[in-house]
């Protein structure tokens, strides 16, 4: 079966400048549900770079990000994630952050790289994600999914925040929301760290940090505006599945994962954890920054991609 795509639009603004040659469109899923995706070709590349964004965000976030693996002769593939970004959300209030299993997220995984990204860039394909989409990614690896060469991951959520505390009442109002039907409620309360500077937790960088909020100002249609009990019960429920035992145990390819020292967002020592218990993983401390690691300062920023030109080697 073919899953014909059709033109889609980039979001354009000067902070965020598009690479040459790139090209958005609407995949099909075998649900009918529309991902849009985006391909950015380099001439004599290397091989491919499959990056993945994590939770609200969406691919104009990560232009820098294109331009850096470009100039490593990367051809790089990227997708909005079901529910977010300018792909089919699945409430009618479409700033809902909403899903209600991360194995929906594996499965438009899995089908984006096989019907959009080995359709477009043949040859070995490596991956790259932040936060969510690591985490989505170490399912579809745990599964068995094994078309990727190699994966490199930025904050990585294997556990959501570092307090144990948050975790058990986080786990236990997420629980209790969806069993009293109110999976498709937001949870209240939540605070935005991308829409002001001054006291946010995840970047040092002001400068970055401008950068998005200008693309949310200029594609509202883009934005989400906090999780609903079902997402967050969503993720609990997948960071569960990664962390049981010998869970990860079916993972072959070379796995990095680089932790965020300073991280309020997910726990970055759990990921240190997993990598002293599989021999596919290995785990980098990176002291002092904040959950984005890839939207921080250069002192911070550089150190990641110290550690993914030694990887990609």
């Amino acid at each position: 079966m073919t899953y014909a795509t059709e033109p889609a639009d980039l979001i354009r603004i000067a902070e965020a400048p598009v690479p040459a040659g790139a090209e958005a469109f609407y995949l099909s899923t075998p649900d009918n549900a529309k991902l849009r995706v985006a391909a950015f070709p380099v001439d004599n590349a290397v091989g491919t770079i499959l990056l993945l964004t994590g939770w609200s965000e969406f691919m104009e976030k990560y232009m820098e990000v294109v331009a850096d693996l470009q100039a490593r002769h990367f051809n790089v593939a990227m997708m909005d994630w079901r529910g977010q970004g300018l792909s089919d959300r699945l409430l009618p209030i479409r700033e809902k952050g909403h899903i209600l299993s991360f194995g929906t997220h594996a499965e438009d995984l899995k089908h984006v790289t096989e019907h959009f990204v080995r359709q477009r860039f043949p040859g070995d394909v490596n991956v790259m994600a932040h936060s969510m989409g690591g985490a989505v990614t170490l399912l579809a690896l745990s599964e068995g999914y094994s078309v990727f060469d190699r994966a490199i991951f930025s904050s990585p959520l294997t556990r959501i925040f570092p307090q144990q505390w948050k975790r058990i009442i986080v786990r236990g109002l997420a629980a209790t929301g969806c069993a009293f039907g109110a999976s498709r409620v937001s949870i209240p309360f939540v605070k935005e760290h991308a829409r002001k500077f001054e006291g946010n937790n995840l970047t040092h960088d002001e400068r970055r940090h401008t950068m998005y909020r200008k693309l949310l100002d200029a594609a509202p249609n883009a934005a989400l505006h906090g999780p609903t009990f079902g997402w967050v019960n969503a993720a609990t429920e997948a960071v569960g599945r990664l962390n049981r035992k010998d869970a990860l145990s079916n993972i072959t390819i070379p796995v990095k994962m680089v932790a965020a020292g300073n991280d309020q967002t997910v726990d970055g020592k759990n990921a240190s954890r997993l990598a002293r218990e599989y021999d596919a993983l290995d785990t980098v401390v990176i002291k002092g920054a904040y959950h984005e690691l890839l939207m921080e300062t250069d002192l911070y920023r550089d150190q990641f991609w110290n550690e993914f030109d030694r990887f990609m080697e």
